[in-house]
């Protein structure tokens, strides 16, 4: 794989991309095999989620707003898809998601990510096909009743390191974006003045978890905690808020990054760490009442009335 692309990836792209990423370039991965198969396509089912989450995170603000309409094929195809995530789920997410934006003639967040996923109004682009042929290879080798040789296994690295290099170069936009955890916040309020607000900062950017961070003075109060795109004023975000969040509460107690994967009524609700956070359930973390109720806006935005009301009344005791 390209140099530069490598580069920039590791150091640029969003950390739940990024990190992934890094993992297969250490000398562990390097040979064409199943690890390294099994790690290409781990990466293009984070980079799909990550942008399914980006892409349902806009819709829920412009629906907010009024200013899209959400045809009913969407919300009756959003309870299948959203409450037992697959990587083909999120892929569709992100297309039907993304053709909401174009029926509606409303410019997203990350203005990219049409021409990025989608060719005119309806047709794939080559970057959906990749994803697609990903999830393809994904539901071969892991069919019981295929034998995979060892030769077989490595067309299939090839194949698919094309098909994932293909993804991440046309992706090459998403280093233009500011991705970052809003921290604490501390108010001054002197007499005759208006407020001020200090926000601490840190960039989910890069294969580290060791976030760059800083501190800035801004006349108004941002979403805390939250983790946030900016497009280079911290004021102009997007909140990813509450299908990304930043917490130490996974089984592991080490901060990291999580991201939203399913919701079931019995089991509760499961996001998948980046790195090192380990196994995380929703159930009796300190966030869980703010985050669940969070989560059933989304779903009050989006699916039917009925699959609302359905989680509603389940979460009576929360």
């Amino acid at each position: 794989m390209d140099r530069h692309l490598i580069n920039e990836v590791e150091n640029r792209y969003p950390y739940p991309i990024a990190s992934e990423f890094r993992v297969l370039n250490t000398e562990e991965y390097l040979k064409p095999d199943s690890n390294r198969l099994k790690q290409i396509l781990q990466i293009g089912e984070i980079t799909i989620q990550f942008l399914a989450v980006v892409v349902l995170s806009d819709l829920i603000e412009q629906n907010n707003k009024k200013r899209i309409f959400l045809p009913e094929s969407f919300k009756n195809e959003f309870f299948k898809n959203f409450f037992k995530t697959t990587f083909g789920k999120w892929t569709a997410l992100m297309r039907d998601g993304i053709k909401i934006f174009i029926d509606n003639n409303v410019e997203m967040y990350i203005n990219e990510l049409p021409n990025y996923f989608i060719l005119g109004r309806n047709s794939e682009s080559e970057t959906q096909k990749a994803f697609n042929s990903l999830t393809t290879i994904r539901n071969r080798i892991a069919h019981d009743s295929i034998e995979n040789t060892s030769k077989s296994i490595q067309n299939l690295c090839f194949e698919a390191e094309a098909f994932l290099e293909t993804i991440l170069n046309n992706l090459s936009f998403i280093s233009n974006y500011y991705f970052l955890y809003v921290g604490n916040v501390s108010v001054k309020n002197f007499r005759w003045n208006d407020p001020s607000f200090t926000h601490s900062f840190s960039e989910v950017i890069g294969h580290t978890s060791k976030f760059s961070a800083y501190l800035k003075k801004l006349s108004g109060l941002l979403n805390t905690p939250a983790i946030i795109i900016t497009k280079g004023k911290e004021e102009n975000y997007l909140n990813l808020d509450p299908l990304v969040i930043y917490s130490d509460e996974g089984e592991n107690h080490i901060p990291d990054v999580f991201l939203y994967i399913d919701w079931d009524i019995k089991k509760g609700i499961k996001y998948r760490p980046v790195w090192n956070g380990g196994p995380f359930f929703l159930e009796r973390t300190q966030n869980q009442h703010e985050l669940t109720i969070s989560l059933l806006k989304v779903i009050e935005f989006i699916a039917k009335e009925e699959d609302y009301n359905k989680f509603k009344v389940s979460l009576s005791n929360i």
